[in-house]
């Protein structure tokens, strides 16, 4: 067995280098489970030399038969349906004028025995199959001058026969050529043949294929490493794809201005979906090539549109709990016996985080002083940069902190099962706006408004603007605090918490 750190493995005197191909691109390498070379040399240092190429340009290839067919996407089955279509449309009008002008009986072509005759189709219709692939290789219109005189010939004799014969091998012979120059896998490739065989088996699919999804996805993910923000941008651009699809509407601006109807009138959820849309629409423009030659050139479908600016519709800002109401939903949860949520509503108002932000909060992201007391946290993952901060414990808070870091089995102070999202805290979220809808708050009411309590506090109590903006995670406004200045101190942001009273 080959060493897993070098793929040598030694045959006689003599190295050699293997690897596994992925089971993914087996076909493109004539189904071969394992690519083998000589390194005709019996020098184990040289030879991991030489191996460390080889298994660098293996591998170069791998990710360049991905990427070429991530790059082609999913156009290979529109493009064999509508060739197929065409096909079938020529040899219906070719068997049409056949059965109208059957050759006389006198041809040459019946002189022949029945098995000649026979051959002599087989051998026409492997000649079209060969039309096909020359017609496929060079984009020609007609067909190859060589090929005519024995078509011809095969056509004077039963021409129904002979179309008949070829419409056996045609669908085959589109599929394959289809499957290489696509490099289909065996599962692709069978799906080809069905297509080739009945083009309406194909339904037109979104221009935003999967695998272009995926690509975007893995582009994305190198730009922004918040996980939340990526599973939300590929569900929407997801669900518009899946709506253009279930629908068999062609990407237009009308056909977004319908969709986004179908989604909701606010004008908040509707930019949501915008947004993703459009960067999207930035990326396949420069790195999608079916989608930039069908796209790049025209208007962007996902602008310019319009959204009401008034009303229920036109979005409203969350509204800040006073401090009594933070108060009486803190009372109010504890009165259910849901000691999870008061906490989590204590550690809100105290510290002005997000919900997922506090669920974050470990003995990792921890800041303990010399005597391995806890007097601050780190937030490391943010909906911003400017969210990446450090934040000192209230005085009031941190009793409860510390009983929460002596509870903790799996290091958060907030044990909880993270969801395909990423999200730590969606189920003590749910129970939140439960309990908020129980105690007469509205929708303008939410998690996120405890965020607003704390800075309305804050400011009321005569804290500092630029440090409230520290502690809260926002943007400063000015190059000089937000690119130049490295924000508040542990200590001013420390003496501004100090002001925040709440009775909980």
């Amino acid at each position: 067995m080959p060493a897993k750190s070098n793929h040598l493995v030694q045959r006689s005197t003599t190295w050699h280098v293997r690897i596994d191909v992925p089971a993914d691109l087996r076909h493109a390498f004539g189904n071969r489970r394992i690519l083998s070379k000589s390194l005709k040399t019996g020098d184990k240092m040289l030879a991991k030399t030489i191996a460390t190429q080889v298994i660098g340009q293996w591998k170069a290839s791998f990710r360049s038969i991905r990427d070429a067919k991530l790059a082609k996407g999913d156009a290979w089955r529109e493009e064999l349906a509508d060739n197929a279509k065409a096909l079938g449309a020529r040899i219906d009008n070719s068997l049409l004028s056949a059965i109208k002008n059957k050759p006389h009986p006198s041809d040459p072509f019946f002189a022949l025995s029945e098995a000649e005759q026979n051959a002599k189709l087989s051998e026409a219709a492997a000649d079209l199959a060969k039309v096909v692939a020359l017609l496929y290789r060079d984009g020609a219109t007609s067909l190859p001058s060589e090929l005519i005189p024995s078509l011809e010939a095969a056509q004077k004799g039963d021409s129904i026969g002979f179309l008949s014969s070829a419409l056996s091998t045609l669908p085959t012979a589109q599929s394959q050529i289809i499957a290489r120059h696509y490099n289909l896998s065996p599962t692709e490739a069978a799906e080809a043949l069905s297509i080739a065989i009945d083009p309406k088996t194909y339904k037109p699919k979104s221009p935003i294929s999967a695998g272009a999804i995926a690509a975007f996805r893995q582009h994305y993910e190198s730009q922004n490493d918040n996980a939340r923000t990526t599973a939300v941008l590929i569900s929407k651009l997801e669900a518009f794809s899946s709506y253009l699809t279930t629908q068999v509407k062609p990407l237009t601006f009308d056909t977004v201005a319908e969709y986004l109807d179908t989604i909701s009138d606010k004008r908040q959820t509707r930019q949501g979906h915008l947004w993703a849309l459009r960067k999207w629409h930035k990326y396949a423009c420069r790195y999608v090539q079916t989608y930039r030659d069908q796209f790049a050139h025209l208007p962007s479908p996902f602008a310019e549109h319009t959204h009401a600016r008034v009303g229920k519709a036109g979005g409203e800002s969350w509204e800040a709990y006073t401090r009594q109401e933070a108060e009486q939903l803190h009372a109010a949860a504890v009165a259910k016996g849901d000691q999870e949520l008061a906490d989590l509503i204590k550690f809100a108002c105290l510290t002005g985080c997000r919900i997922e932000e506090i669920g974050r909060i470990s003995t990792s992201t921890t800041v303990f002083d010399d005597n391995h007391q806890p007097i601050a946290f780190n937030v490391e993952d943010s909906k911003t940069a400017a969210g990446i901060r450090t934040l000192p414990i209230h005085p009031s808070l941190l009793p409860l902190y510390v009983q929460r870091l002596k509870q903790t089995k799996d290091g958060f102070l907030y044990a909880a099962k993270p969801d395909a999202a990423g999200k730590r805290l969606n189920g003590p979220q749910q129970r939140f706006t439960k309990l908020k809808k129980a105690e007469g708050f509205t929708d303008r009411h939410v998690f996120h408004s405890f965020r607003s309590s704390t800075a309305t506090q804050l400011e009321q109590a005569g804290a500092s603007p630029l440090v409230i903006s520290s502690i809260l995670g926002h943007r400063r406004g000015s190059i000089t605090f937000d690119v130049y200045s490295a924000g508040a101190s542990l200590g001013q942001k420390a003496e501004a918490i100090k002001l925040l009273e709440f009775n909980f």
